[in-house]
């Protein structure tokens, strides 16, 4: 098999288990002479590597391309990723049969989307999605603002990888249980981690410790850290004297607004002065032996917690291990007392107890309970055993069809039954111009439609009681010519939506598209948009990105249709191309939203009666800004009453999803501010300028390289300096 993994990390660099797993499971296929090819970005450069045979290695220097402009960094990286992997198919000149990628910040999330959206590079290659723990889970444990985007955004673009994956593998039930109810219709497949595990274990009874319990991992919410020095703080205050070392790196809390490490040493300064309570700076993974063999026992001790290396890692040395119930860490041990030691946090002095009972043990009694552990964990993780497993999975997987049905959201509900059915020529498109006054722009817009790739088209041009006579002029021009493929219907002046509602009833066609009078299209737009409309029956509009010209310039990505965001803020403009019967029973155009808006609440109104709409990620479409044109004549309380209005006529969506949309509003300001929910926000307005949209892409560079100086040991120093000399209220 060709297998081609994607990840957001790999060695040297070491930010979590992706990159030990990763590392694993590439060389484990390689060995078995399957050509494995493993894709991940790169502050430094492209580079190609060679690290054995039948592996290789493609490094790509992210933060690269156009789209940094107008996506935030993970949804522009995760864009990259899916160019990356499709330029190296070209250059290839062959597709693999397995692609893997991680859930962690979605980057498979535009891949995946290119699957279904039919790129022939794609037909013959399944995506399996590997669950390690997605961004939505740790913001929920860790306590961050979830709500906030981009935090919340990337969260949904997780929920469609795992929802869109051909086939989904994770390390643990515990993680299992979490995720399905995100995945309620698919299989979600249970594989340890590989691990190459020694012949024999390293930890010894006799030797001198250094530390009596030892934590290796990151200072952060969700591993238990704080449980886990309030419940020593216990013992040491019934006068035990054991210490804990603290053994890695720091995270940001922010519920204190600062590094937790930091914070931790600070409220238990008394622990660290009297030698108690030891913190020591991460090693590299080949030096995490020694440190095992310097303790009494390894404590895991998190709250929640996919399949831990670190407990793999611990247990294949010999060394006993303490781990809480809330993770895979525990189905590692399996039976406390034989393989190791599980406690609950959930019940009152359980930790403290058991660790004390632990502790107490002799020195043969700690190595027979490690040497069961390492025997456990060398069975659970073994290489040949992992491969047969996995490879069985990819087999299995490739033997599936593609999906017939398009992976929408699950906040949108089941269709509702069509109330009345629509006569229509099938395969039509029926492309309706409504068109008042604009005879400077007609003929550039009605050139675009002539000049589509799909050859079944008729266009109808609404004039909605146009009075400039240059318009009326325009129009009798175009009858005189007797083009057959456009119709003009005169009608008295009622509005935009109106005019809209008007051409969907003369139309003649399957498929329906609603086009400016001042608006242009791309030729390939329509076809493609109707081909996906034939092969998804589950959805019934398709858009696409819009570039904006005239008075400003600029790419606005939209995003498939979802409750509650569509509540709050558009997710699309009026190009689309949507199944005529279903616009007509579901997405009428209201003329009670006179000054605008109306096409949006009409997606409203599809969606609530489940019809999703799918966009197309590339500018497909363009939209002219002009200053006297209806959008620019919005301020702030016209939108504010359309917005009222169209909450007045979906009060039981509005209620169902009340409790998320106030999260939303308190986490990113009103709806009308919603521009591009993969950015914080307060937004900047994208279109608006090359000025703007540079500081956007400078603002993403800052924001990683801070983040990757921070990974680093020297950074992570620096940042806990920062905050000791208390920096951070300066600088934000």
């Amino acid at each position: 098999m060709k297998i081609w993994y994607l990840t957001s990390e790999y060695p040297p660099d070491f930010g979590g288990g992706i990159s030990m797993y990763i590392e694993q499971v590439a060389a484990m296929f390689a060995r078995q002479k399957h050509e494995v090819t493993v894709i991940v970005r790169d502050p430094k450069g492209n580079a190609i590597e060679y690290p054995e045979k039948n592996l290789r290695v493609v490094r790509f220097q992210h933060m690269q391309g156009p789209q940094y402009q107008y996506l935030g960094y993970w949804a522009a990286l995760a864009f990259e990723y899916a160019e990356e992997t499709l330029d190296l198919i070209d250059r290839d000149e062959d597709s693999p049969d397995i692609i893997e990628v991680q859930d962690y910040n979605a980057i498979g999330y535009y891949l995946l989307q290119k699957k279904y959206l039919k790129d022939p590079r794609l037909e013959n290659t399944k995506i399996v999605v590997h669950l390690h723990t997605p961004t939505f889970e740790l913001a929920r444990i860790n306590q961050l603002p979830r709500y906030e985007f981009p935090t919340y955004w990337i969260g949904q673009m997780e929920k469609f990888c795992i929802n869109a994956a051909d086939a989904i593998v994770t390390q643990s039930e515990f993680l299992k249980s979490k995720i399905q109810p995100y995945a309620p219709h698919k299989e979600i497949n249970v594989i340890p981690l590989p691990y190459s595990i020694q012949d024999d274990p390293v930890w010894k009874a006799e030797c001198s410790y250094g530390t009596d319990i030892l934590y290796m991992g990151r200072s952060e919410f969700r591993k238990g850290v704080i449980q886990l020095i309030k419940g020593m703080e216990k013992l040491w205050l019934q006068g035990h004297h054991y210490t804990l070392t603290m053994l890695g790196g720091d995270t940001y809390f922010h519920p204190r607004g600062t590094m937790l490490g930091e914070w931790l040493k600070k409220k238990y300064a008394r622990w660290v002065q009297e030698g108690k309570l030891v913190f020591k700076d991460t090693v590299p993974p080949q030096q995490l032996n020694n440190e095992l063999k310097n303790a009494r026992v390894a404590v895991i001790p998190s709250l929640y917690e996919n399949y831990p290396y670190n407990c793999i890692i611990a247990m294949s040395t010999g060394t006993p291990v303490i781990v809480s119930r809330t993770g895979g860490q525990a189905e590692m041990v399996d039976v406390h007392g034989r393989s190791g030691y599980i406690f609950d946090w959930d019940q009152d002095d359980d930790f403290e107890s058991k660790m004390l009972e632990l502790l107490q043990k002799n020195n043969n009694e700690l190595q027979e309970l490690g040497e069961k552990g390492y025997e456990r964990i060398r069975n659970l993780c073994n290489i040949d055993e992992n491969y047969q497993k996995r490879s069985q999975l990819y087999e299995i997987t490739l033997q599936q069809k593609n999906s017939q049905k398009y992976p929408t959201s699950q906040s949108i509900p089941r269709k509702s039954e069509i109330t009345q059915r629509i006569n229509s020529e099938k395969d039509l498109l029926s492309i309706v111009i409504p068109y008042y006054n604009l005879a400077d722009y007609l003929m550039e817009t009605l050139e675009s439609a002539l000049n589509i790739t799909y050859k079944s088209y008729e266009i109808v041009i609404i004039n909605d009681g146009s009075s400039d006579l240059k318009a009326i002029e325009l129009l009798n021009d175009i009858r005189k010519k007797n083009n057959t493929k456009i119709r003009i219907i005169d009608i008295e002046n009622g509005g935009l939506a109106n005019a809209r509602n008007v051409g969907a009833t003369h139309a003649k066609g399957e498929f329906l598209a609603f086009l400016d009078a001042d608006d242009i299209i791309k030729p390939e737009f329509y076809g493609k948009a109707i081909d996906l409309l034939k092969t998804y029956n589950n959805i019934s509009f398709v858009y696409s990105w819009v570039e904006f010209f005239g008075a400003r310039t600029g790419i606005w990505p939209t995003f498939n249709t979802e409750f509650p965001y569509l509540l709050g803020m558009n997710q699309l403009t009026a190009f689309v191309v949507v199944r005529r019967e279903d616009f007509i029973n579901f997405g009428w155009n209201r003329s009670i939203m006179e000054y605008g808006l109306e096409d949006f609440e009409g997606w409203v109104t599809m969606c609530e009666n489940g019809c999703s709409g799918i966009s197309i990620p590339e500018p497909l479409v363009q939209y002219r800004v002009r200053p006297e044109s209806m959008s620019r004549q919005f301020n702030r309380d016209m939108l504010i009453y359309l917005l009222d209005t169209l909450s007045l006529h979906h009060p039981k969506l509005y209620h169902e999803h009340g409790l998320e949309i106030y999260n939303l509003l308190v986490a990113n300001g009103p709806g009308y501010l919603w521009n591009n929910p993969t950015f914080a926000h307060p937004p900047v307005e994208y279109h608006a300028g090359q000025q703007q949209v540079g500081e956007i892409q400078n603002d993403n560079v800052v924001k990683y390289e801070l983040m990757r100086v921070a990974n680093s040991r020297w950074g992570n120093r620096f940042i806990r300096a920062f905050f000791k000399l208390k920096l951070n209220r300066i600088f934000k």
